[in-house]
């Protein structure tokens, strides 16, 4: 059915991405040290490919799947139990979970840029717009960053993102973790800046708050306000319809910043929509 990895260890890893695949679309499945996520994203008949993991997990060290419902966010433990306490490990840090959450709080896909963002940040400023649970910002001050900015509308991702810095033992101090509209909130950036590095990683569709398709450039005109001549941009957006080009002629157009490199996820996303860019002044 499929051809799945049994040399696993405790790091999360996705073992399928059918994200743009033909034949299992609606799935993706990840290993979370010992739990097995299965996630579909479509309605269709789950008892095969449940069945076949269940096998599967014999010759793993999963205990416990467990299963989400994306189109309908229900979850649900197919094996075992849903752990009330869990982490991801990546690079050796937590990554505190949720698994009723639509999204548990955590993105593997974007284990690679993080990296990025750790080797360019000695002593540097950091914006962390869109922040979510603050990956961005625990790489940041791994690897060396003075000072951060987390900006996020949803109060709880960003008491999760700080608990993630407590847990992983990084210094708080000059870390600021603030409740805030992007959108509505420009003086406060521009009040706090210049930084030396923005990192803009939105959802591309949140109802009522974030549109990437018309919102995404209100932010990009507002960069010079920011930004120094020597700030290093990471524009990131995971949407079909917003294509690599798309997002480099936004940049370039309405701001001083030029296109510098691309970060690709890890092989594992085939067909990933994800474009994480590098843009500097």
């Amino acid at each position: 059915m499929l051809n799945l990895p049994t040399n696993l260890n405790e790091e999360f890893k996705r073992l399928y991405h059918g994200r743009g695949e033909k034949k299992y679309k609606f799935l993706t499945i990840d290993s979370i040290d010992e739990v097995l996520f299965v996630q579909f994203y479509e309605k269709v008949d789950e008892k095969p490919t449940l069945e076949f993991l269940k096998d599967y997990i014999k010759n793993t060290r999963h205990k416990n799947i467990i299963v989400k419902r994306r189109y309908s966010n229900e979850t649900f433990a197919y094996v075992g139990e849903i752990p009330q306490k869990y982490y991801a490990i990546e690079n050796g840090f937590k990554f505190i979970l949720n698994f009723y959450n639509q999204n548990i709080g955590y993105f593997g896909d974007m284990k690679n840029t993080r990296e990025y963002v750790r080797k360019i940040s000695k002593d540097k400023k950091v914006l962390n717009l869109f922040a979510y649970t603050c990956g961005f910002s625990m790489y940041a001050r791994s690897g060396g960053a003075n000072e951060i900015v987390n900006i996020d509308m949803n109060k709880n991702v960003l008491i999760t993102g700080e608990k993630n810095h407590f847990i992983n033992n990084l210094d708080l101090k000059k870390i600021k973790f603030l409740k805030k509209d992007i959108l509505k909130s420009f003086g406060y950036i521009k009040k706090h800046g210049p930084y030396d590095i923005i990192i803009i990683d939105p959802p591309s569709f949140q109802k009522g708050s974030f549109e990437a398709n018309k919102d995404y450039i209100k932010i990009i005109k507002r960069l010079k306000d920011f930004s120094h001549q020597n700030t290093t941009i990471i524009a990131c957006v995971n949407s079909p319809d917003i294509s690599k080009e798309d997002l480099i002629n936004l940049i370039e157009k309405n701001s001083k910043f030029k296109y510098k490199e691309e970060i690709t996820p890890p092989k594992e996303y085939v067909n990933s929509t994800l474009k994480s860019l590098v843009f500097s002044g």
